[in-house]
């Protein structure tokens, strides 16, 4: 998109707006490449040909675009290394059990009871048996003896394997000082520049439109001192049948007609902001008198205005704004 001066000597900048509602009631009609400064938005708003309406651009004043962006500089010199982290807190996990170690020597036999269990009382001898009887309860078992010396210790297994890497990361140790900047790399070439078609360029605010056929003449400006010639200035006029109010507005209509009046009508004061100089006309057709009353923002040239409309005829108004009020001819029989 353009993007716009706000520069009071700009002969398209309108100057600035409260709201977008105040500028369209200030410029309904704007004209090519006409722009304005509006605060609720604080954003320029452009008059846009196609849509014939004013058009938020989305861009604040006085930003221009962003250029491209250069190449990358070379990378400088790596810093020193930092110191060495701390140790880590965390254990890795055991090495593998190393194998087995031999056996030691077994220890010498301790010494016989001393002490004989009772012997049981000795059965009557029976015939022989052909069965082999019961064996006879055991007696009780001597003490222990003391046990014997420790053999010496076998030799130390292999190591186990290293176990696997801590996963979690030691703590990190104070950052080395900064390498030196390296040099600034050369700016990039510039990119292709992308021309509107042929004629008065349009932005759509995000790419250029169709461009305007360039009048073969001066181009006009809002406030440059121009003589115009084979121009026609396209009246705005509005139409409604009868109702007891007409309320000129002067942002949609300059010229008004009032088709078969069967009421009484009060003609008001115009809305909207008018400049000094600025004209209205107003027609209102009677099939019968109707009583007439005329807001006090008309002062009338020569007689007063008439109390009633006449039967059959048009009531004719034309007002000039003269910066207070608004100056007006008359006539009742047209």
């Amino acid at each position: 998109m353009s993007y716009l001066s706000t520069s009071p000597g700009d002969p398209n900048y309108l100057g600035y707006f409260a709201t977008p509602e105040a500028l369209e009631a200030a410029y309904p009609v704007g004209f090519p490449g006409a722009f304005a400064l509006v605060g609720s938005t604080d954003t320029i708003w452009v008059w846009d040909e196609d849509s014939m309406s004013w058009v938020n651009s989305g861009s604040g004043a006085g930003t221009g675009p962003t250029g491209p962006t250069g190449a990358t500089g070379a990378t400088g010199p790596t810093g020193a290394t930092g110191a060495t982290g701390a140790d880590s807190t965390v254990t890795g996990p055991t090495g593998a059990t190393g194998a087995t170690g031999a056996t030691g020597q077994t220890g010498a036999t301790g010494a016989d009871s001393t002490v004989t269990g009772p012997t049981g009382p000795t059965g009557a001898t029976g015939a022989d048996s052909t069965v082999t009887g019961p064996t006879g309860a055991t007696g009780p078992t001597g003490p222990t003896g003391p046990t014997g010396p420790t053999g010496p210790t076998g030799p130390t297994g292999p190591t186990g394997a290293t176990g696997a890497d801590s996963t979690v990361t030691g703590p990190t140790g104070p950052t080395g000082p900064t390498g030196p900047t390296g040099p600034t790399g050369s700016t990039g070439a510039t990119g292709p520049t992308t021309y509107p078609g042929a004629g008065m360029a349009v932005s759509t605010g995000s790419a250029w439109g169709t461009s305007k056929t360039t009048p073969s003449g001066t181009v006009v400006g809002t406030t440059d001192a121009q003589t115009l010639t084979s121009k026609r200035n396209q009246p705005r006029t509005a139409s409604s049948t009868t109702t007891s109010n007409l309320s000129p507005n002067l942002s949609t209509a300059n010229v008004y007609y009032r088709t078969t009046q069967t009421a009484t009508l009060t003609i008001d004061a115009p809305t909207g902001t008018p400049v000094i100089g600025e004209v209205i006309a107003i027609y209102v057709d009677s099939a019968g008198a109707q009583t007439l009353t005329i807001n006090g923002a008309y002062v009338a040239f020569g007689s007063a205005f008439p109390a009633t409309t006449t039967a059959g005829k048009t009531f004719m108004l034309i007002a000039q704004y003269n910066g207070t009020n608004w100056k007006s001819t008359w006539a009742n029989a047209v």
